[in-house]
């Protein structure tokens, strides 16, 4: 399994080095929420085998990004009341991706919530995020 360079956020993430709010991993991926959300309960799945972006991904990894967010939005959906859920992922840096780590966001959308792609939002509390992701995890 490709791992990450050992200063890259996300694999120190995925390694346990840097604490996180997990709200659901299986063999292939790992999700937890973004802690400069652009709306509460905004959730990053990465895949558990490096990849810089989206066209360094070998396309089974994509296929179990995908799957995973498939999954999540609905229970993402609950825990928040969102109506939808914009998912996106950057490829580069041009494109506004600050963590060379393949991720994709999953932003909880309800009419009146906007997104600003590129920029982070603010930081969250820990105990709001805790007790998000749990909520996140128990509509699973």
């Amino acid at each position: 399994m490709r791992k990450a360079p050992e200063d890259n956020l996300f694999g120190k993430i995925l390694a346990g080095e840097i604490p996180s709010h997990e709200v659901f991993q299986d063999e292939h991926t790992y999700c937890f929420l973004d802690i400069y959300p652009q709306a509460p309960g905004h959730t990053l799945v990465i895949p558990k085998k490096f990849s810089a972006n989206i066209e360094d991904a070998e396309p089974e990894e994509l296929a179990h990004c995908l799957a995973t967010v498939r999954r999540l939005i609905p229970a993402i959906k609950q825990a928040t009341g969102a109506l939808g859920a914009t998912v996106l992922t950057n490829s580069g840096r041009d494109a506004g991706q600050m963590i060379d780590y393949l991720h994709f966001h999953i932003l909880p959308r309800s009419p009146g919530v906007s997104v600003d792609i590129g920029k982070l939002g603010g930081q969250a509390d820990n105990v709001a995020l805790a007790a998000m992701a749990a909520k996140i995890r128990e509509s699973l």
